[in-house]
């Protein structure tokens, strides 16, 4: 991702990923009745599971060497190759593994389309003899899909389909060479059966690279067996079922002519339409609530602007020292906002995730810098920040102030989590109401929204961020509305959101520009890369 420039937040989209049960709560009859405060209305949706947001990892093991036919090979080589150009975008990567007695993963990792059809004329040559274990090819499989899980961003990750794809032409014979095989199952080690203990053991470490899935949070993981048989062996027939039973797909079989249209029909990339809404959210970035109190925080850094006098610093500039950390976050962390603080390895235009908090600004708090809402609780790293609840633990389940609030309803309507404010809930509190209704044409599901009772605050003008010697005009208001969307199956992993920005002038005299309910569409929702 390219770096994010600091000074560009208030107009650039933001990426969210994480994703929670929300307790999205009705409106109650609370209204914007006054001119300070906003109202949105109309239809959002949730993105779809699909495209570069959503990855696909595919890794083809290809048995080779001794007894595997130069024509297996070439059809083998000419199907990936063709499939590869097909899905030549940056959203589908590649890994190569060819094995024999052993496995050699030719490429050592996930590669572009370009580099693993570079690859593949080494599969070609590739020559080994000795007893088959397609055992071998799995077992490099799940080190490979570990690595690339670990070293990944966590978001991506969980937004990553990943898919082994088994290319087999003749049984696993792992059990009855156990040099070769060192670490068998003891259960199935100890069957007399050398056949029945190579099918116990394909089981058993196909079952762990899917279970790598819920180690690592990744969004799906699939083992696709293919036999490219003759005649059918039953006991290779029997080998390849138990790994495609193991691995949530079905076996498939081919034979050499096959094997190329074969490789091109199975599903690589991500399924569709398994989202689902996980929170909506409103946010004033130039509202800060203390103790039931509605602060100005003109330049939207957490600080209110009587704190940034009180302090020295510029109320109307995000960073006063200029040294990349906002300073409502050196206030916190307990630094001083007017000395700038050197920061070793520091990048302090870069925003991996889009989250509007610079690589500096996370390292010194702590958050991840490639995922926009670290503990998974559905509240943007960003918004915790501002709102003074911790970003590194999930808030949906606590209630730091003890007034019968969770921390995350009072991020919701938009309280003070540290103080007991049930005055300002029943008065300022932000109100949500959200129907499901009719799904969009290809599949993703809507809800007819509405966000009402949006605090207004009279901001100073302050410097524009991107334009020299243009102020932004006093009375802005930037409120940030988020939709949060995630797996159904999994309230605290990683999902993904789009964010919609409207400013919203508000003067004490006139009220607020532009009047009357704002409306809400689908459409104008940017998602997060």
């Amino acid at each position: 991702m390219r770096p994010l420039p600091r000074s560009a937040w208030p107009l650039l989209p933001i990426l969210l990923l994480s994703c929670s049960d929300a307790g999205l709560y009705a409106i109650d009859g609370r209204g914007a009745n006054g001119g300070d405060r906003a109202n949105f209305s109309g239809k959002v949706c949730v993105p779809l599971a699909g495209g570069e947001a959503f990855p696909t990892k595919v890794l083809f093991a290809l048995q080779g060497g001794e007894g595997v036919e130069t024509e297996i090979v070439g059809y083998a080589t000419d199907g990936l190759a063709t499939l590869s150009s097909r899905f030549s975008g940056p959203f589908v990567k590649f890994g190569l593994v060819a094995y024999h007695s052993v496995a050699t993963g030719i490429l050592g990792g996930f590669s572009d389309a370009a580099d693993f059809q570079a690859a593949l004329p080494r599969f070609a040559t590739y020559q080994e003899t000795g007893p088959v274990s397609i055992r071998s090819s799995l077992r490099l499989a799940k080190t490979l899909l570990a690595g690339d899980m670990q070293t990944s961003c966590r978001g991506e990750v969980a937004r990553t389909r990943y898919v082994v794809v088994v290319v087999v032409r003749s049984q696993d014979t792992s059990c009855a060479n156990p040099a070769f095989n060192i670490g068998l199952d003891a259960t199935c080690n100890a069957l007399t059966d050398k056949v029945a203990c190579s099918q116990c053991e394909l089981t058993a470490v196909t079952g762990e690279i899917k279970a790598l899935a819920q180690q690592y949070g990744a969004g799906e993981v699939v083992v696709q067996p293919i036999y490219v048989r003759d005649v059918a062996d039953p006991n290779t027939r029997a080998h390849v079922a138990a790994i495609a039973h193991a691995g949530g797909t079905q076996p498939v079989e081919t034979d050499a002519a096959g094997l190329s249209p074969t490789l091109s029909g199975i599903q690589y990339a991500a399924r569709t339409n398994t989202l689902k809404l996980k929170r909506f959210l409103a946010f004033n970035r130039n509202v800060v609530v203390r103790a039931g109190q509605v602060l100005v925080d003109s330049d939207g850094d957490g600080l209110p602007d009587v704190d940034e006098v009180a302090l020295g610093t510029d109320p109307t500039v995000v960073d006063t020292d200029q040294d990349g950390l906002m300073d409502g976050i050196e206030v916190r962390v307990g630094l001083d906002p007017l000395v700038p603080d050197i920061i070793n390895g520091c990048n302090l235009s870069l925003d991996e995730d889009g989250d509007r908090l610079n690589t500096c600004e996370e390292r010194v708090l702590g958050t991840n810098p490639c995922i926009g809402d670290s503990d998974g609780d559905t509240i943007p790293d960003l918004v915790e920040v501002l709102s003074q609840t911790n970003p590194l633990v999930p808030e949906d389940l606590l209630d730091s102030d003890r007034d019968g609030i969770t921390n995350v309803a009072e991020i919701e309507a938009h309280g003070d989590p540290l103080s007991a404010d049930l005055d300002f809930h029943r008065e300022r509190a932000y109100g949500y109401d959200l129907v499901e209704s009719e799904p969009t044409v290809d599949g993703r599901t809507c809800y007819d929204s509405r966000v009402e009772n949006i605090t207004l605050v009279r901001t100073l003008a302050r410097p524009h961020p991107l334009v020299p010697g243009e102020l932004i005009p006093a009375g802005t208001n930037e409120i940030y509305l988020y939709l949060q969307a995630g797996r159904d199956n999994d309230p605290r992993g990683a999902g993904i959101g789009s964010l919609l920005i409207q400013s919203i002038q508000y003067d004490e005299k006139e009220g607020r520009t532009p009047s009357g309910t704002l409306p809400l569409d689908p459409e104008a929702f940017i998602l997060g890369t």
